[in-house]
């Protein structure tokens, strides 16, 4: 292990479908995916998204995985091997209830269950991005992956848009699972808190670093036209976001903390997946009822430029080391 690289077991539900930040935060981290090592990306719903698994595996196509590995970065996921392990989730959101098993549910049940691949006995991480839905629905299916998964869930909006599947998760705690470990980064009322605006608002914007030019300098003009229109390269393609101060034409990826967190210790030496309370890319967290709920952590007990800081403190060390992997594309 010496030489090895740490990496994770992780599983993906996403909102792809509505804002664009959710296929921003996609290609990123699929830039990762030598040490974020994926095992499914469920179609799921969000606020205003339109859950399509098929636009999940068009985005993955267009990170052409196989061109950065043919540049001597083997150790990526090949794009076969994202594309088949994408599942189509639910379609809206909803209690979970007996019968309303998914696709994307059963293949969370189905790689929770599953031994580690590296015979590690790694955890299963589930980075929620929308809804709780197919989690929640997971956990009603098989109460055991309580045991097995590790959930970082980004809340605020996606806890208004299916309130029942996360009380559902919540509420567990208090009777079937009581030492579940999830992160829930955003916790009610909207605004209060949102640990994971910290990626967009605040932080070193000067120069390339900025919302705006980052993209300018970085993104644009660059990638490949693989799985796209003819001559149009990834760089140029990406959508571009708006948060709600009213910017607009931003690099807004609001659910990139959910993997920062693990990415942190391993190239940014902060941090500590065991551990939310220390600092670290994904920000920080306490642990809000220790005593009932040892592995439950929330948002700081703080206003929220506070909270943001957790994360934005760290803006120049994590686009400083993904501009790299931009620059892949091009070696």
């Amino acid at each position: 292990m010496a030489n090895r690289v740490k990496t994770f077991r992780v599983l993906v539900s996403t909102d792809l479908g509505g804002d664009p930040d959710d296929i921003q935060s996609l290609i990123h981290l699929l830039h990762y995916s030598d040490v974020l090592r994926l095992e499914g990306i469920v179609s799921s719903p969000g606020p205003g998204s339109s859950p399509d698994a098929e636009n999940i595996r068009y985005w993955v196509r267009r990170a052409d995985l196989d061109h950065l590995r043919s540049r001597g970065h083997e150790a990526l996921m090949t794009e076969n091997d994202v594309v088949s392990i994408v599942r189509q989730g639910a379609l809206t959101a909803m209690p979970p209830k007996d019968g309303n098993g998914t696709e994307g549910s059963r293949l969370i049940v189905e790689r929770a269950n599953a031994a580690d691949p590296e015979g590690r006995d790694r955890p299963l991480w589930v980075l929620a991005w929308g809804s709780l839905t197919d989690i929640a629905q997971a956990l009603h299916d098989d109460p055991g992956i309580a045991e097995k998964i590790r959930i970082y869930y980004i809340g605020s909006s996606n806890t208004t848009n299916d309130p029942a599947s996360r009380d559902y998760v919540y509420d567990g705690m208090k009777t079937t699972w009581p030492t579940l470990w999830w992160i829930e980064n955003g916790i009610l009322p909207k605004f209060s808190h949102d640990t994971f605006r910290g990626y967009y608002m605040g932080g070193d914007q000067s120069g390339e670093w900025g919302n705006k030019t980052f993209v300018d300098s970085v993104i644009r003009g660059t990638g490949t036209d693989h799985g796209g229109e003819p001559g149009r390269l990834l760089g140029d393609e990406l959508p571009l976001a708006a948060h709600p101060g009213g910017e607009s034409g931003i690099l807004k990826e609001g659910d990139t903390p959910t993997f920062l967190y693990l990415l942190s210790p391993v190239f940014g030496g902060v941090g500590d997946p065991d551990d939310p309370t220390v600092p670290s890319w994904g920000g920080r967290f306490r642990r809000p009822d220790p005593d009932r709920f040892p592995n439950y952590s929330v948002d700081l007990d703080a206003p929220a430029e506070q909270c943001w800081s957790t994360i934005n403190r760290w803006r120049k060390a994590y686009l400083s080391h993904w501009k790299t992997r931009w620059q892949w594309y091009d070696e």
